[in-house]
């Protein structure tokens, strides 16, 4: 009977030192990523200022090397993960490297949706600039004029339409970032993680505005 017991006492003890030691190993591996999961939420916190805060005197050259860099760098923070993730802490590691490749697709979405802003304004100003022309034309040059300012208008139209749609491309990777943010939330502390009021703030000034139906009726 003795005996028995001993060897009850010795499995809960081997037990229990397993599962302590397995904790603890998961406590460092956690440990060990949150530098590179904390860089990659800076990163985008930082980037949506430019997005939430009005005022901001950045360029868009400025602003394209700036997302270009931090979008490099991510790339470089998800090897390093990936580097040091064992299919032990599978349960940390495929929250983590989903919000991880969510946050750079987020910023790829920025980056796209400012390049396509500036497309736009190009053209705006290519338009402006045909129609101008148009005005002045003679006789001999109207039709040539006339055909630029109409190729130009119809680039404008191209253009609007692909900014919309890296507009809505915002909005639809915020969102699916921050269903990838509470599933990270569950393995990582908030403190590592992008603060949610900024993902909604992104997506609040990127939807599409609604017009009144009624205009003129009486409030």
């Amino acid at each position: 009977m003795k005996r028995v017991l001993v060897a009850l006492v010795v499995a809960v003890l081997a037990i229990g030192g397993y599962f302590g030691f397995t904790t603890y190993e998961k406590h460092k591996f956690i440990e060990s990523i949150r530098p590179h999961v904390k860089n990659v939420s800076l990163r985008l916190t930082n980037a949506s200022q430019y997005e939430t805060e009005d005022g901001t005197k950045i360029t868009f050259k400025e602003l394209f090397e700036k997302l270009e860099s931090d979008i490099a760098e991510i790339d470089k923070r998800i090897l390093d993960v990936q580097t040091i993730a064992t299919p032990a802490n599978k349960d940390v590691t495929d929250p983590v490297m989903e919000y991880m490749k969510g946050s750079q697709e987020l910023l790829r979405a920025l980056l796209t949706k400012y390049r396509k802003r500036l497309d736009a304004v190009n053209a705006s100003d290519r338009t402006d600039t045909a129609i101008e022309e148009l005005r002045s034309a003679d006789h001999y040059g109207f039709e040539y004029a006339k055909k630029a300012a109409y190729k130009a208008a119809k680039d404008f139209d191209n253009a609007i339409e692909e900014s919309d749609k890296a507009i809505s491309d915002v909005v639809a990777t915020a969102a699916n970032l921050r269903r990838s943010l509470a599933r990270a939330t569950t393995v990582l502390p908030g403190d590592t993680l992008i603060d949610p009021t900024i993902l909604d703030a992104i997506a609040k000034r990127n939807e599409p505005k609604t017009k009144d139906p009624n205009p003129n009726a009486k409030q």
